[in-house]
């Protein structure tokens, strides 16, 4: 292919054809431009509103995917039982026939046996459509990290607030953007080729935006300000500037909290609401001096603020009760805690305040709005830690507090999918809190039938972490089964979850390993039967996943054949429900999950198979209509569009959303009954709290036993989590950074160690440690080291690219004791010692 095409190509030659990217999850519309069977270039579909055209470095790159010479191209058997880091597996090629065979005759005996010693690691974002094969075959197991990393205590939160999976500011009409851990409009998250243009559009037109970061990350460099804030600390800088807003500002939307919100609801002494006889929530009737019913007082007369002392109970409303707990996080105090001095947390409050223009409003497409546009924003950083259901309850309320949430120039939630909000009533006038937006909310059990304990985390997301735990400890968390057999579908657990050493423990122990992938990592170097699946640039299916401003499905469809001998994911976990005797309960899944039991005339029929191409024609058929089936995909490439403004504002209606989380304190309170009779001891509860305050985290504790530095990882648009860096390319790009040469090092912090660039360094955190170049740099904090997702790789198969070794996931615990008990969120910054082992030019 290189002979036949190394001169420069003509656009206007061969065809131009649409598709959807999938170097990462949300799928950017493209254009793929193909010469004689041979895809040549990728552009980006400017007819797409969501990338508008644009396309990031890894989907400049998809063509080195689709191409990569170290490709898996036909099904492998391992050879060599011996299995371990730097192994040979003694990789044979075998034919799909002996491939299925084995792996039905293995998965089909632990079936047989106990369906739960199967462990899945799925990681395949744009086919979520299959992560319920597990299910169907008997597993509740999720043996990944990926997806808790980020949004652990992140979605259950979006979803508990007003029915969303995500979160973003309005681009359109913001003025005044706060930033924290997040690369939103700048460098990830978020659909990012078409989010860039619209921050740059939005910063063009005056938008201010404050960054608040360890390092100083494209989002700092490019904002109005940086202010550089010690890792896990982002909601005490926060919740100072609530302090400053509500006791010494005084200044917050008393409007949209009375109309919009449960903040006037009363709260009893116990923290509970205050209900009457027939179970309604009480408000305090200001024009009658005593408790009523929600829906019988005028929101004018809803007493916000206040304590009452009512038939001898003490009563408070829910926003009196965040009132008293914000008096003890003045600006000194959170700056004692985050480093950033109390005047910048005052001044910045003040700001804000001032953008938000309370009272204000809007005419859009002929109907008035709340219009706030000053809007807080946030992402993996700033609250995937061991207390991330405060930390973004902390945000959420801040936003709340100037009446941003879901209105123009605010805090807008993201939809999961093209279904939009999840929108039904809940109690007292209430939104129905959906936590669980992914599967259904799993039931209490004991003992547990899930190595990641979901029957224990009522409001949390899937702790894939927590198996390092369980699977090592059974006996404390009561699990009657050991693990014996695994599946890696588009995962890499080895290199994803938290304590390596554990979870290599884990692989040591499975008696077969089956992977679904299309190249070598470290988790697919321990199987036993390789499967080869096609890239996006081969396969099909349609994508709508958190896009921020618009809605409808990209189609991703093949360009070119198949190479080698390799088949589409879905088709093989077709194939392995057939041969082991649950095609009927999988096709009923997939009836259920992708809507077809609302059209009767879509349904799959349980006993036959379907092709990728029959399932997702009837996919589109039943989301759009017959006019719009799978063949108007293939020549239109895609059906987004812009949300309209009653889709995007206030969707919910007259139904309240959450400022008092009474729901997450009953949960809570549930789970305590249920654990205690079961003689569960030790579970943290502490976080099933209906409001957010400070407290210290294990990661700041840990400070006390010598590890005076914080160690961070982050990445950039290059990367999608450490997937692509075994692509030459955009590992050719990234090596010419010198932010992703080696572990970052402030550099006054390495000149008082006596470190400088160049030098080798070992990180020691409370869970291991690692060793890396030292690169000293200006824009990081004193006291935090950096490590960049693209030196973590451990085992690369293509020569172009270079395996750095410096694993950061080696530095973090994935115990209960640093995860979010109410979520499931993992802990994703450590507390480490740094130390000189080497001078420059040491050959390591």
């Amino acid at each position: 292919m290189a002979a036949t095409h190394s001169t420069p190509i003509a656009p206007s030659e061969g065809r131009w054809i649409p598709s959807t990217c999938g170097m990462c999850l949300h799928g950017c519309g493209i254009k793929v431009q193909v010469v004689d069977g041979v895809a040549v270039k990728i552009e980006g579909d400017a007819t797409n509103p969501d990338n508008l055209g644009k396309l990031c470095p890894k989907g400049n790159a998809g063509l080195a995917r689709l191409y990569d010479p170290t490709r898996v191209l036909y099904p492998m058997k391992r050879t060599n039982p011996e299995k371990g880091p730097g192994v040979d597996p003694g990789w044979e090629r075998i034919s799909w026939e002996e491939a299925y065979e084995t792996v039905a005759r293995e998965l089909g005996r632990v079936r047989g046996e106990d369906a739960r010693k199967l462990l899945c690691a799925i990681g395949d974002f744009q086919r979520i459509l299959l992560w319920g094969w597990p299910a169907v075959f008997g597993s509740p197991n999720f043996f990944t990290s990926l997806g808790n990393y980020c949004g652990g205590s992140y979605h259950p939160v979006n979803g508990s607030l007003d029915g969303s999976f995500a979160a973003i500011n309005d681009y359109e009409h913001c003025n005044y953007w706060i930033q924290i851990g997040s690369g939103d409009g700048f460098s990830s998250h978020l659909h990012l080729s078409g989010s860039s243009k619209r921050m740059a559009d939005t910063r063009m037109r005056g938008m201010k935006v404050i960054s608040l970061d360890p390092r100083c990350s494209i989002a700092s460099a490019k904002a109005d300000e940086w202010i550089p804030i010690l890792p896990g600390t982002d909601r005490a800088f926060v919740l100072g500037m609530a302090h400053v807003l509500v006791h010494e500002l005084r200044r917050y939307d008393r409007k949209f909290l009375r109309e919009h919100t449960n903040a006037p609801y009363l709260v009893d002494e116990k923290g509970f609401q205050f209900r009457d006889e027939q179970g309604h929530a009480l408000v305090w009737d200001l024009a009658v001096h005593e408790p009523r019913p929600w829906d019988k007082v005028a929101s004018d007369s809803m007493a916000l603020e206040g304590s009452y002392h009512y038939e001898g109970r003490e009563l408070r409303t829910g926003f009196q009760v965040w009132m008293d707990l914000l008096e003890s996080h003045s600006p000194e105090k959170m700056s004692e805690v985050t480093t950033v001095p109390a005047a910048t947390i005052r001044r910045i409050a003040r700001e804000f305040v001032d953008a938000a223009q309370i009272g204000a409003t809007v005419e859009i497409g002929g109907k008035m709005y709340p219009y706030r546009p000053a809007a807080l924003n946030y992402y993996r950083g700033s609250q995937s830690h061991a207390n991330g259901l405060f930390d973004n309850l902390t945000y959420k309320l801040f936003n709340m507090l100037v009446g941003n949430i879901d209105v123009p120039g605010g805090h807008l939630g993201v939809p999961l999918d093209h279904r939009g909000f999840f929108v039904s009533p809940g109690e007292d006038g209430m939104l129905k809190p959906e936590p669980h937006q992914l599967h259904p909310a799993p039931p209490f059990k004991y003992p547990p039938d899930s190595t990641h304990l979901m029957e224990w985390f009522p409001i949390g997301f899937d702790a894939g972490q927590l198996n390092a735990e369980t699977i090592l400890n059974p006996q404390r968390f009561g699990l009657e089964y050991q693990p014996e057999a695994m599946m890696l579908y588009h995962s890499n657990p080895w290199w994803n979850m938290p304590e390596t050493n554990k979870i290599e423990e884990i692989f040591r122990r499975m008696k077969f390993i089956v992977a679904i992938d299309i190249h070598l990592t470290e988790s697919t170097q321990w199987a036993d039967i390789f499967l080869p699946d096609r890239t996006f640039l081969e396969s099909t299916l349609l994508n709508c996943l958190e896009p921020p401003v618009v809605t409808g499905h990209s189609l991703r469809q093949p360009v070119v054949k198949p190479l080698g001998d390799t088949r589409d994911a879905y088709e093989i976990l077709t194939e392995l429900a057939q041969r082991m005797g649950f095609l009927d309960n999988w096709n009923d899944l997939l009836n259920l999950v992708c809507g077809f039991t609302a059209k009767p005339k879509n349904m799959l029929d349980p006993e036959k198979r379907y092709s990728a191409e029959e399932l997702f024609d009837r996919f589109a058929r039943n989301i759009y209509g017959d006019d719009h089936d799978l063949e108007w995909f293939r020549e239109h490439g895609h059906a987004v569009r812009h949300r309209t403004p009653e889709e995007t504002y206030m969707p919910y209606g007259k139904l309240r959303i959450p400022f008092y989380f009474e729901f997450i304190k009953r949960t809570g309170e549930q789970l305590r009954g249920n654990l205690e009779a079961a003689g569960v001891t030790g579970w943290p509860y502490e976080n099933y709290a209906p409001l957010p305050y400070w407290k210290n985290s294990p990661v700041i504790e840990d400070g006390r036993r010598g590890f005076d530095f914080y160690a961070i990882t982050f990445k950039e648009p290059l990367h999608t989590f450490a997937d692509t860096l075994v692509m030459p390319w955009l590992s050719e790009v990234s090596e010419k950074d010198p932010i992703h040469q080696g572990i970052l090092l402030n550099t006054a912090t390495g000149k008082g160690l006596g470190i400088a660039s160049g030098d080798w360094v070992r990180l020691t955190s409370p869970a291991g440690s690692i060793e890396g170049m030292a690169q000293c740099v200006e824009g990081i904090h004193p006291q935090v080291v950096g490590v960049s997702n693209a030196i973590t790789r451990e085992f690369v198969t293509n020569s172009g690219v270079r395996a750095k070794g410096s694993h950061f996931n080696r530095l973090l615990k994935g115990s209960l004791d640093y995860t979010d008990g109410a979520t499931g969120g993992l802990e994703s910054s450590a507390r480490v010692r740094v130390e000189k082992i080497a001078a420059a030019g040491w050959a390591h």
